[in-house]
């Protein structure tokens, strides 16, 4: 009878978190195609570095919304607390470790001949150099905080319940790289697949900052800040 109990729990967390992601997914693209309606008929540019930022912004604030509201449902805890010192640095050493994991995976991914796969964000910033610059702060202040609010503090923390914290950060990370799927450019599917496995490797980073902090802080903003990096550099590169 424990057993049964047991597997009905497991199944009702797995169930709670892909239908949470399936939901995110669906909301953010109806709200996306209303922004996109709005933007048309407002006579804006929907390729115009404002028609970008306003739909990045949306996508967040669907993520924060979808976050917020989850966990008041389901009872799972998001887990903020004004950051300290020490949060801080590991927010800055955080940020450090993905860099260098990526910059890892990257040349691994290179020495074996596996070709790499790139977010739409780079190929639209390609063509809109200028857009970077408004990205920075978003990925900081918005990007980065909503995708931790949504992964680290609903999925991880659902998932734990059931799991435990080891089991969770692995399932909520690869889970964290599949929700990627549809924003990978790729010419091949191992091209998708690097993608994904770089995005899973940096989650269980993200995941393991969560559970060693025990606060969203310190992911969110160094998730946030990896990717303002990664912006700057590319304006760096191209602008």
């Amino acid at each position: 009878m424990q057993r049964n109990r047991s597997n009905r729990e497991t199944l009702r967390a797995v169930g709670s978190v892909i239908g949470l992601i399936v939901v995110t997914w669906i909301l953010t693209n109806v709200v996306g195609f209303v922004v996109v309606g709005a933007l048309w008929i407002a006579d804006i540019a929907l390729t115009s570095p404002p028609s970008y930022v306003l739909q990045f912004l949306t996508q967040a604030v669907v993520f924060i919304g979808v976050a917020v509201a989850y966990s008041r449902y389901s009872g799972v805890s998001l887990n903020i607390r004004r950051p300290t010192i020490r949060h801080l640095g590991l927010i800055v050493l955080g940020t450090i470790a993905l860099l260098g994991l990526a910059q890892l995976l990257g040349w691994l991914f290179m020495e074996l001949d596996v070709p790499g796969g790139t977010n739409q964000i780079e190929r639209i910033a390609r063509s809109n150099p200028q857009l970077l610059l408004a990205l920075i702060p978003i990925a900081f202040f918005l990007i980065g905080p909503s995708e931790e609010l949504l992964f680290r503090g609903c999925v991880q923390g659902r998932l734990r319940e059931s799991f435990g914290a080891k089991a969770a950060i692995a399932l909520a990370s690869l889970l964290f790289g599949l929700m990627h799927i549809p924003a990978i450019i790729a010419t091949t599917p191992a091209g998708v697949g690097s993608y994904i496995l770089t995005t899973f490797v940096l989650g269980l980073l993200l995941g393991s900052l969560y559970e060693y902090t025990e606060t969203l802080v310190v992911p969110a903003f160094a998730h946030g800040l990896y990717n303002a990096i990664l912006f700057a550099a590319l304006y760096q590169t191209i602008g």
